[in-house]
C-alpha cells in the first residue's frame, strides 16, 4: 500500500505516472515502502550495519551496449550498399553450410552399406571435374578479392550442376525417399540463390566474371554402375559442404575489409 500522504516506488520508476529513469538506482538508491530507508544496491550502508540488496532489476549494461553495437553495424551497412552486400551473401553462405552438412548426412543414411556405416568417409574417393575446396593456408590467404569471388563462383556454377547429376542418379536409385530427393532439389535451388549473391558481390566490388573449365564428366554420367553413382553422390556432397565452408571464410574476410 501507499503510505498516507505521500507516493513510494523505486527510484528506477520516478514519480508515479513520472518518465521512468533507469539510472535513478546508481544515484541515490530506492525507497523501501515499508521501513522508509533507501536502499542501495550491492553496498553496505554505512550505519545500518547490514547488507542492503540492490533494487530488483538493475540497468544491463553489457545487454545495451551489445544492442548499440548490432545498431551501429546495422546503420553502416545500410549506408554502404557494399558493406550490405557482402553481409547478405555471408548470411547466406552459412545458412547453406549448415544444410549441406545435414544433406550429407542424409545421403549417406539413404546409400546403404557402407556409405550409412557410423563415421563413414572416403577421402581418396573423388569425380573429374568436381571442383576440390582445399587449399593451403598460405596459398589461401594471398588471394586477393577479385580471386576469391572468381573461385567461389567458378565453383558453384559446376555444382549446381553436379547437384543435378546426383539428384537425377538418386531419383533412379531410390525413387521411395522423397525427403532426399527435396533436400537435393533445395541445395540446388540455394546454389543458385547463392551465386546470384556472389554476382551481387563481384559487381559492388569490380571484379569481372571469370569462366571455369568444362564439366567433361557429364558426357559420361550415365553410363556409370550403381555403385558407381553412390560413390560419385558422396564425393560431390562431400565437396560441396568443404566449398562452402571455405566460402564463408572467404567471405569473413570480406566482411572484416569493408564493415571495418
Amino acid at each position: 500500500m501507499i503510505p498516507a500522504g505521500g507516493k513510494w516506488g523505486p527510484a528506477c520508476l520516478g514519480p508515479l505516472g513520472g518518465d521512468p529513469d533507469p539510472w535513478a538506482p546508481w544515484r541515490g538508491g530506492w525507497e523501501h515502502p515499508r521501513v522508509g530507508v533507501s536502499w542501495m544496491p550491492g553496498f553496505l550502508r554505512e550505519g545500518m550495519g547490514a547488507w542492503m540488496p540492490g533494487p530488483p532489476h538493475p540497468p544491463r549494461l553489457p545487454h545495451a551496449a551489445g544492442t548499440l553495437l548490432l545498431c551501429l553495424v546495422l546503420a553502416q551497412a545500410a549506408a554502404d550498399p557494399t558493406a550490405n552486400t557482402i553481409a547478405q551473401a555471408y548470411s547466406l553462405a552459412r545458412l547453406l553450410q549448415a544444410d549441406a552438412t545435414d544433406l550429407l548426412q542424409a545421403y549417406l543414411s539413404a546409400q546403404g552399406p557402407p556409405f550409412s556405416a557410423p563415421g563413414f568417409a572416403a577421402p581418396a574417393l573423388g569425380w573429374a571435374g568436381v571442383p576440390g575446396a582445399a587449399l593451403p593456408f598460405p596459398a589461401w590467404r594471398g588471394l586477393g578479392d577479385g580471386e576469391r569471388l572468381r573461385g567461389n563462383q567458378v565453383a558453384y556454377a559446376a555444382y549446381e550442376a553436379f547437384l543435378a547429376v546426383v539428384a537425377d542418379d538418386q531419383a533412379q536409385l531410390h525413387p521411395g525417399r522423397p525427403q532426399l530427393l527435396a533436400h537435393l532439389a533445395r541445395a540446388r535451388a540455394r546454389v543458385r540463390g547463392l551465386r546470384a549473391s556472389l554476382g551481387a558481390v563481384m559487381a559492388a566490388l569490380g571484379v569481372v566474371p571469370g569462366t571455369g573449365p568444362p564439366l567433361v564428366a557429364m558426357a559420361t554420367a550415365n553410363q556409370a554402375s550403381a555403385f558407381e553413382r553412390k560413390c560419385r553422390g558422396y564425393v560431390v556432397c562431400r565437396e560441396y559442404r568443404a566449398w562452402l565452408g571455405r566460402t564463408v571464410r572467404d567471405l569473413t574476410l570480406l566482411r572484416a575489409k569493408y564493415l571495418a
